[in-house]
Parts: structure tokens; sequence; C-alpha cells
């Protein structure tokens, strides 16, 4: 008769330097230099089934991760925001490494049927990321420079010249590695869309690849545009958007929204927004969300 083999799971936290790693079945905690040798040992002395949560933090996260996706582990990547919100939940009143590694570890135990695994990217899709994040980088610092140096007499033409070039030649490999990737035609779907320039069009193709969606709505959730509701009786709370996904792809597409209003439809449906009394961020915030139902329903549908 053969033996039941019960799954092992791990909660990991990350720094720079170590690995944190609670075992939930026994509640042990250990630690772990973050360095590719010392992973890969402590992978391999696991057997049987094993599943892990690690919190994504910056790139340190990304060494245990590969590897073991790599042996066949299942891994889940816990959103920050959702585990600050976890640990209240189970009045977990200590923020340490330790206790971070076993709430992992519980949340995963818990929550495993909601949770999506993780599906690493290609080299070339991560770097079409990483240049949207330092493009993103580069756009913030500009602005920073313009305005402190607005108000002096001292000129900073040549070096606004400078970063616009930057800019340039990052435009220029974010449309290579689009190409290269196969995602060129989705690509031209987006930049269809009234508003939706090359930018947010990058945006919303990187976003779509990132993995299977159920449908707009799932979308949607990913980047962060779907409201969160708090309602209880006659107690009618603020609704606020989630803010699960990338921030600056939600940026982007609230930038595409502005642009978009130059299209009449679009117009109309931003304007009907404000009859009901909502805010200009608010209607802004919902013609995005629209928008972005539009390019999803495209690169589906299409492809």
């Amino acid at each position: 008769m053969s033996k039941l083999v019960t799954q092992s799971t791990f909660g990991i936290d990350v720094a720079k330097d170590e690995l944190v790693i609670c075992e939930w079945a026994t509640e042990t905690i250990s630690t772990l230099e973050n360095q590719a040798g010392a992973v890969k040992a402590w992978l391999g002395s696991l057997y049987g089934p094993v599943r892990i949560a690690v919190e994504p933090t910056s790139n340190y996260h990304l060494e245990v991760v590969e590897q073991a996706h790599a042996l066949g582990v299942e891994v889940y990547l816990i959103n920050p925001r959702q585990l600050v919100h976890y640990r209240l939940a189970v009045n977990e009143r200590n923020k340490t490494d330790p206790a971070d590694a076993w709430l992992l570890a519980r949340y995963l135990v818990r929550e495993a049927g909601s949770l999506r695994l993780f599906k690493p990217q290609c080299a070339k899709a991560q770097r079409l990321w990483a240049l949207l994040k330092r493009r993103a980088t580069v756009v913030k610092a500009r602005n920073q420079i313009d305005q402190s140096f607005r108000e002096t007499k001292l000129s900073i033409k040549a070096l606004l010249s400078e970063i616009q070039r930057l800019l340039a030649r990052i435009d220029k490999q974010l449309l290579a590695l689009i190409r290269t990737l196969g995602w060129w035609p989705d690509y031209q779907r987006c930049l269809s869309i009234p508003g939706i320039g090359p930018l947010n069009a990058a945006a919303l193709v990187s976003t779509f690849h990132r993995g299977a969606f159920a449908g707009s709505d799932a979308f949607v959730a990913f980047i962060g545009l779907d409201v969160r509701l708090r309602e209880s009786g006659k107690y009618k709370g603020k609704r606020k958007l989630t803010k699960c996904g990338k921030a600056e792809v939600r940026r982007l597409l609230f930038c595409a929204a502005q642009g978009a209003r130059s299209y009449p439809l679009f117009d109309d449906y931003y304007q009907n927004q404000l009859k009901k009394g909502l805010s200009k961020i608010a209607a802004k915030v919902i013609l995005a969300r629209k928008i972005t139902r539009i390019a999803f329903a495209l690169m589906t549908n299409l492809s």
C-alpha cells in the first residue's frame, strides 16, 4: 500500500543578504544566505511536493524563486499590500523577519485556492518591464529637475535635451523588444484605441502577456483599477481602487484617459460620469478602466 505524501509548505521572508524560512508543519525557523549556492543546496535537501510563499522584495527574491520554479516547486508571490491587511486580520502584532516568514506560510496554507502560481517570464520580457520602470524613473527625475530650476537663472536646456535623448533610446529599445517577443500585432491593436500612444500600448501589451486572464475583470484587477467596496447596513464607505498592480501602468492609463477625451464617444462617456456627480479624477479613472477593457478585448479576440 502506497504511503500518502503530504505537501510541505514554506514561507520565505527575503532580504538582500539572507532568507528567513518558516516550515509550516513544524513552525521551524531557519536562516539561509541569499546566494545561489546556498539556495541550491537548501532546495536540494527538500523532498516530496513542496510549495513556497514569497513576498517580492526588489530583485532579492528572484534567486530563490527562479531556482525553486525550475525544480518544480510551486511558487506563490504574495502581494505586500494583501499581507499587511492579513496580518491585521489575524491579530499578528509582531513585524519581524521570522514573524513575516510564518505569516507567509500561514497565508499560503489558508488562501492557496485563491492564489495564482508564479509563472516566470523570459529574459526579454523581464527586460521590457525593467525598461518601463526605468523610463518612469527618468521622467520623474526630469520633472523634478525642471521644477527645481524653473525660478533660477541657471540654464538646464542641455541637461533636459540629454535626458530627452536618453528617453528616445529607451523607447527604441522598448519597440525592438516588443517586435522580438512577437507582440507587435497586439501592440498595433492597442495603438488603434484613441488616447493610447506608444508607451501606453507597450505597458498594456506587456501586462497582457504576464499570464492567462479569465476575462477583462481579471485583467483590470491585475492592473489594480478595480474598486474595493466598503458597505455595511446603511453605511456606504468611500470606494477606492485596490491598486494591486504596477503603479506605472495605472499612471500611463490615467494619462491615456486624458488624451482619449478628444474622441467624441469617449468624451461623452466621461461627461456622463461627471453628470453622476463624480469628480474629474474619478471620471478619468473610469474612462481608463473602459480603455483597459477595450484593449483586453482586442488582444484576446483578434489574436
